[in-house]
């Protein structure tokens, strides 16, 4: 035989064993793969067996809220409802929808489209489960708000076999809602939610409307923010009490608009500390601040006028006792000491002319005293009427000022009572003090007319004028000799019904408008006594 070279023994050595390794590799690679596979179908086992738990549970959750639960076997078995469903919809189960175009003919068109979106992601796998909240209409026509909650069911394969939901009418729990936010965002007053965080959570429109600003705005910034800087400090007090869990009412604090300017708005507010939110409800109170610092002001003008009048009824009981001491005593001085000498007509040289001085002198007291009578209280107006009282009152003013005073009064008009004679007798009277004092005039006039009924006096001069606010002011002013004053008239002017209007102007005189009712009575309290002039 002829001999097999050494080289090719060693070829043949070597193909063998690595034909014997690679089967070995091969052998052991498929046991691996078999083995891998093996993991794979016990992970799919249990995958499978937790969604199915998963599933279970699901659908217990959804027995456990009491709702019924229609099913939906996409396999070709059509939709399964419950007996209260059908019950509470009002159809039968032959006219109840099986197919998908008839369950969306019940769905709201304005609701469709959601429930086309929200079932193809179940559809796709994209979701396990979603809830819905739409209209569905019951056999009655009406469209009822029904709660649901879906879930997909699989087979052995990753597609969907079958839905399955609840169904829960909420319809009056809508409505409530519904109603609620019609009056959050209809009501006047300014409602709010705020966390503890201090900033806005929820504004009604009319925060936009009164304050100016946005809700991003009012919600973009804490509250404090838009709080006067000289109420923050109350302001922190009181959220710290409501944080507490302490309700809080009536805060006031000024409250800054979008055009800068404030506003007082009080603050009714009620904690609740486990969902760490606060509702307020806050008014505008604005107006009800300036009518409370104009009745303070008031207050403070009439107290002021008060002190005034106890200054003018000292000053009139002065004059009294001047004019008595100084006149009317010093003249019956004299009368007596003239009767005296004529207890001894011996030592008198001449009786006649004693006794012709002596009546001289009592004329001369009389005259004194009727006019001190009719400075205090004209008879002439209760006698004759106003007309003639004015008319004199212009005389003795022009006789004594040297201020030239024309009186005219224009038409009939009805019998004014007695109080009103004497407030417009008294009104026209101040006002001429104050045409003396003040006006720097050489001219005035006092015009009486009667209009619808309604007595008009027009006293008007030609002097320098001023502003009326500022007079005002100063007719109040303690120090004063004004008198009562403009403001002293208007008020007793309105405690009768009637208007007083001045127009005046620095430098082009002024012109004052008294209007009396003609069938009021003034208590006797409300006339006053007579000022000086």
């Amino acid at each position: 035989m002829p001999t097999i070279p050494l080289w090719l023994n060693i070829v043949l050595m070597v193909l063998l064993m690595v034909g014997w390794v690679g089967w070995f590799l091969q052998h052991r690679k498929r046991r691996r793969d078999a083995a891998r596979l093996e993991e794979i179908r016990q992970d799919r086992d249990k995958l499978k067996l937790l969604l199915q738990g998963n599933e279970a549970r699901l659908l217990q959750g959804i027995e456990k809220l009491g709702a019924e639960l229609w099913e939906w076997d996409l396999t070709g078995k059509g939709v399964h409802v419950s007996p209260f469903i059908l019950e509470t919809t009002g159809y039968t189960a032959a006219a109840f929808p099986s197919t998908t175009v008839g369950l969306l003919e019940l769905v709201h068109p304005e609701d469709r489209d959601q429930v086309r979106k929200m079932f193809r992601g179940l559809l796709v796998g994209r979701h396990n489960e979603i809830h819905l909240e739409v209209r569905v209409r019951f056999a009655s026509g009406e469209f009822h708000w029904i709660q649901t909650r879906v879930i997909s069911r699989h087979d052995d394969g990753p597609r969907v076999s079958c839905l399955v939901g609840s169904f829960h009418d909420i319809t009056e729990r809508i409505t409530a809602e519904e109603e609620r936010d019609r009056l959050f965002n209809l009501s006047i007053d300014m409602l709010a939610v705020w966390g503890f965080d201090g900033k806005l959570q929820q504004v009604n429109p009319a925060w936009v409307r009164v304050l100016g600003w946005s809700r991003d705005d009012l919600m973009d910034k804490p509250l404090l923010f838009f709080v006067h800087p000289e109420d923050q400090d109350l302001t922190r007090e009181a959220f710290e009490a409501i944080y507490q869990g302490d309700p809080i009412e009536e805060l006031d604090m000024r409250f800054r608009c979008r055009n800068g300017s404030y506003l007082w708005l009080s603050w009714s507010s009620f904690p609740y500390p486990d969902r760490q939110v606060v509702f307020s409800v806050v008014k505008d109170i604005t107006h009800n601040k300036l009518a409370e610092r104009k009745l303070l002001d008031y207050q403070e003008r009439l107290r002021s006028l008060s002190s005034q009048l106890s200054l003018v009824e000292d000053r009139q009981r002065k004059i009294l006792a001047s004019a008595i001491h100084d006149g009317l005593a010093q003249q019956l001085f004299g009368i007596r000491a003239k009767v005296t000498l004529m207890k001894f007509p011996e030592k008198v040289p001449d009786l006649a002319a004693l006794v012709n001085e002596t009546l001289g002198i009592i004329d001369e007291t009389m005259t004194q005293a009727r006019t001190l009578s009719f400075e205090l209280f004209p008879p002439v107006l209760h006698e004759v009427g106003l007309d003639a009282a004015l008319n004199w009152l212009g005389h003795q003013f022009q006789e004594s000022t040297g201020i030239h005073c024309r009186v005219t009064a224009e038409g009939d008009g009805p019998e004014l009572g007695e109080d009103i004679r004497t407030m417009a007798f008294q009104s026209v009277r101040e006002l001429l003090a104050n045409i003396r004092k003040h006006s720097q005039t050489e001219e005035c006039s006092i015009s009486m007319n009667y209009v619808e009924g309604f007595l008009t006096v027009l006293v008007e001069d030609r002097g320098q004028g001023f502003e009326f606010n500022r007079a005002r002011d100063r007719t109040l002013d303690k120090e004063s000799q004004g008198g009562f004053g403009l403001f002293s008239i208007r008020e007793r002017m309105r405690s009768i019904g009637g208007r007083m209007l001045v127009d005046s102007q620095p430098g082009k005189g002024c012109r004052v408008f008294l209007t009396f009712p003609n069938d009021y009575q003034v208590p006797a309290s409300q006339v006053g006594p007579t000022p000086e002039y």
